[in-house]
């Protein structure tokens, strides 16, 4: 996850806000709530090594990735069978169907190119579009 770390560093560094790991029992729990909703393994395990890094990213420069203990990550389970990982403005990260995905309300996807087979490929992705002069775009920006 030196990738994802790297990514978010600027974004945190520009806010002032420090980068917190979740506690192993918190990515234990999200783990614990994550198998009781029958989430892939592969899916909890991706995201237990994001929650390492980072529990979450607070709404830094409009990005919003919701901690391991938020019920919000079920928003859509039960009717979609898809994670709600976070957003940025009109853009929504989901989880569904084994991908990590780039859409919006409306769709899971927008195309095939916004889907990704983990998640720091999709946070990757996702960055390039929100930044396209690099991380420290974000802070000409804010």
């Amino acid at each position: 996850m030196e990738k994802t770390h790297a990514l978010l560093t600027p974004l945190f560094e520009d806010s002032g806000t420090e980068m917190t790991p979740a506690s192993v029992d918190a990515i234990a729990l999200f783990a614990e709530r994550a198998r009781a909703r029958s989430v892939p393994e592969g899916a909890i395990r991706e995201l237990s090594r994001f929650y390492r890094v980072t529990n979450g990213v607070p709404c830094l420069d409009g990005f919003e990735f919701h901690e391991c203990g938020d019920d919000i990550l079920y928003e859509w389970w039960d009717d979609e069978r898809s994670l709600w990982l976070g957003s940025r403005d009109d853009d929504v990260l989901r989880w569904s169907d084994g991908k990590f995905r780039l859409g919006d309300a409306g769709n899971i996807r927008f195309d095939e190119n916004h889907e990704f087979g983990t998640l720091t490929e999709l946070l990757e992705f996702a960055f390039g579009e929100w930044y396209p002069d690099g991380a420290d775009d974000q802070k000409e920006e804010n």
